[in-house]
């Protein structure tokens, strides 16, 4: 029997990528902010369970919020993701692998750094430029060679 295979609009995907993160997203109500239209926290906010009596959600009465230079604006855009860099010390010398592998230990914890290792932890770009500047910092000036990549809302 032959497998169906269902090929998603874009839109249809951005959807079900929403409402798979809505029950778990810290969202955002605050109608009269105009950034609401690019930001993730109003786009997702907006597939939000209805019948949920507790949803975690940005204060709208803080004045912090809600206006051109919200700190809690993400803008709804899809960045390309790093997964696992399980090969990346294969071509360093021992003593610059070890203080690179410590230093990121010690920048994102034990748990995140051995998920992004292995790849159960996607890395966003800025976790990609925080891993090149430490190894630069090292003086490894070689390639940052990961496992693989993905486009993926910059949650």
């Amino acid at each position: 029997m032959k497998e169906k295979v269902e090929n998603k609009s874009a839109a249809e995907q951005q959807e079900a990528d929403f409402r798979k993160k809505a029950d778990h997203y810290l969202v955002c109500f605050i109608s009269s902010c105009p950034l609401r239209e690019q930001c993730l926290r109003w786009l997702v906010g907006e597939y939000a369970d209805p019948t949920l009596v507790v949803q975690t959600s940005v204060n709208p009465h803080n004045p912090e919020y809600g206006h051109e230079q919200c700190t809690m604006f993400r803008k709804k855009q899809r960045v390309m993701m790093k997964r696992g860099f399980t090969r990346m010390y294969y071509d360093m010398p021992g003593r610059m692998e070890k203080d690179i592998r410590w230093a990121l230990i010690g920048a994102f914890g034990h748990r995140q750094y051995f998920e992004m290792r292995k790849g159960a932890r996607l890395i966003t770009p800025e976790r990609q430029q925080r891993i090149l500047d430490t190894c630069r910092r090292f003086g490894w000036q070689g390639p940052i060679i990961y496992d693989g990549e993905q486009e993926e809302w910059d949650w």
